[in-house]
């Protein structure tokens, strides 16, 4: 495919955030000892219903969180246990059965968190967080790790409201200023404004593409890694196939970013880039 080497068009890209996952989400109180989300536990609980199905609910997820019918396509799955009115313990698996999360909810459409969660990181046994859900609020004590699976951070909440932290770093050793904790988005490695430059110093624009004048947006996602990489980039918007595909190698061309960071820890952060086609005055 021919590039240009010059052209009469400019290109702006303008970065936003979509989301900040840490993966993983939930808590365990100081009043509620961790094995009540234990195997052995839900086990009993499962044993307990299982003269009535109808009291455990299967639903299987796919990639985009939705609800899917069979297992095929679907990433994850949830059985949700009945444990009294108004009240379900969830269990969720990965769809080769690892643990990825245990919390208790009010309904199946998981309207409303109550009561002790964990999340777990992919091996499905090292937590990633764990507390104590009031009222769909995080309340009491949470507690965060490493993937090493030292403790990274414990986080006091008032109804949904942090008011106390400390923080470790994966050696164990305290980290002395807690504001080094604080979320952060993840960056470019010059900074946002830099990214701007980038694209247009780099992007090789189609000959058609230059040729018809080609103007509008053509929109990108995807995901900044603990360790700065770039991964998982999709079109979501698309001006022109082939300025997709320009848009992929110019991603293929930027350098490491700086990682969103949350709970004293670097996490994978999802990202949308509008690239903007112009004509110059």
């Amino acid at each position: 495919m021919k590039r240009a080497k010059q052209t009469s068009l400019l290109v702006s890209v303008l970065l936003s955030v979509v989301r900040a996952e840490a993966q993983t989400t939930s808590g365990l109180s100081i009043k509620t000892p961790v094995s009540v989300l234990s195997t052995n536990n839900t086990d009993a609980i499962k044993a307990k219903f299982m003269t009535d199905p109808q009291q455990i609910i299967k639903k299987f997820y796919n990639k985009n969180r939705k609800e899917v019918k069979v297992p095929e396509g679907a990433t994850y799955y949830r059985e949700y246990i009945k444990i009294a009115e108004k009240l379900f313990q969830v269990c969720e698996y990965s769809i080769d059965n690892k643990p990825t999360m245990e919390l208790y909810v009010t309904n199946t459409a998981y309207d409303v968190k109550n009561g002790p969660a964990r999340l777990y990181y992919p091996d499905g046994k090292t937590p990633d967080q764990e507390g104590f859900f009031k009222n769909d609020q995080q309340d009491g004590k949470w507690f965060y790790y490493h993937r090493n699976g030292v403790l990274s951070g414990r986080e006091i909440y008032e109804d949904g409201l942090l008011t106390d932290a400390e923080y470790w770093n994966e050696d164990g050793s305290p980290l002395k200023d807690i504001s080094m904790a604080v979320r952060e988005k993840a960056s470019f490695p010059t900074g946002d404004a830099e990214v701007d430059k980038f694209v247009q110093k780099n992007i090789e624009l189609p000959d058609e593409v230059i040729k018809k004048r080609i103007t509008g947006k053509t929109v990108v996602s995807f995901w900044v890694e603990p360790d700065g990489s770039l991964t998982e980039p999709k079109i979501m918007l698309s001006l022109h196939p082939e300025l997709d595909e320009a848009v992929f190698k110019v991603l293929d061309k930027m350098p490491k970013w700086i990682p969103a960071k949350q709970h004293n820890r670097l996490i994978r952060s999802k990202f949308t880039m509008p690239v903007t086609i112009t004509l110059r005055k």
